[in-house]
């Protein structure tokens, strides 16, 4: 812990980042022991329960603030983060996780564009070239056979594109905001909608061509046994922390360069993926996972720059 604390905010952030999003990366490949079983909806719902639980004893214990002071842009990044977490984690068992993580990490892409069409933020040669690579990494992710592209494919990106407005929405009204509450009020919104939405199915079940193509997103609740549970106290537990590792990231560390990090979790997710599941990209996916990151460093860094 001395040796932690003798490092510079910088030094410290990355690790601190790299460690959570690490364990991101290995608790998301997870999802799949249990994509079987549940729907994406009562998945969220059921882990929201175990973290909402782990997150208030924290915050009873450490005095943080559970209750948000501006509740209207707390829950405007909850849905827009909620919306983001719903697509991303709908399609993990359908495409390696890294090709999904790719598009969720977009979201500097849409943050660039979204900052320019709402704020009228200048943007510079650079992060047009950014923008560009962004997209090239996309279509290269996507494929040549546009044939064989479905509405499933573009979820990632689009949950990519949910994330950056819910960034937008921080940076913009939250900065004085409790973290812990923050949590506490995603937690809260995605386990009601994942609620919502596994009643919805249930009372108005789809027909047998969705269940087949996407079960994890349309399937009606279900009552999975002992292993489901354990598996979601585990999982709640594990977000907790890693999340809570985020936390003191950005509390630490400006967050144009603490961002960086956040890459890592493609890194953490193809190798657990990998690991698990025998899951690798082809080389046009790797290439454009590549590209991507590549763009998003870029913006982060000419962003950092600019402030």
């Amino acid at each position: 812990m001395t040796l932690f604390r003798s490092l510079s905010p910088l030094q410290q952030s990355g690790i601190l980042l790299t460690s959570g999003l690490s364990i991101f990366g290995f608790a998301d490949n997870l999802t799949i022991l249990v994509s079987d079983q549940v729907s994406v909806g009562q998945f969220h719902f059921s882990r929201s329960l175990c973290a909402i639980f782990i997150v208030v004893v924290f915050a009873l214990f450490s005095g943080a603030k559970i209750f948000p002071k501006n509740w209207k842009a707390v829950f405007a990044r909850a849905f827009f983060n909620v919306v983001a977490m719903l697509l991303y984690f709908g399609v993990i068992p359908m495409m390696p996780i890294a090709e999904a993580g790719a598009g969720l990490f977009t979201s500097p892409v849409f943050i660039l564009l979204f900052s320019y069409i709402l704020f009228r933020e200048n943007i510079s040669k650079r992060q047009i070239f950014s923008f560009l690579l962004g997209l090239l990494g996309v279509s290269l992710i996507l494929g040549n056979d546009y044939t064989n592209i479905t509405i499933y494919h573009i979820f990632p990106v689009l949950a990519g594109a949910s994330y950056g407005m819910g960034a937008i929405v921080t940076n913009k009204y939250l900065k004085d905001e409790d973290p812990v509450a923050i949590l506490l009020s995603f937690l809260f919104s995605i386990g009601v909608v994942g609620l919502l939405l596994t009643v919805f199915f249930t009372v108005y079940p789809v027909g047998k061509t969705y269940l087949i193509e996407a079960p994890f997103i349309f399937r009606p609740w279900s009552n999975p046994g002992y292993f489901f549970w354990a598996v979601m106290i585990f999982l709640g537990f594990t977000s907790s922390l890693a999340i809570y590792l985020m936390i003191k990231a950005y509390q630490i560390s400006r967050p144009s360069y603490a961002a960086i990090y956040e890459y890592t979790y493609l890194i953490s997710a193809g190798f657990f993926s990998w690991l698990f599941w025998g899951s690798v990209p082809t080389f046009a996916s790797l290439c454009g996972i590549i590209a991507i990151v590549l763009a998003g460093i870029n913006i982060i860094i000419a962003k950092g720059s600019q402030d």
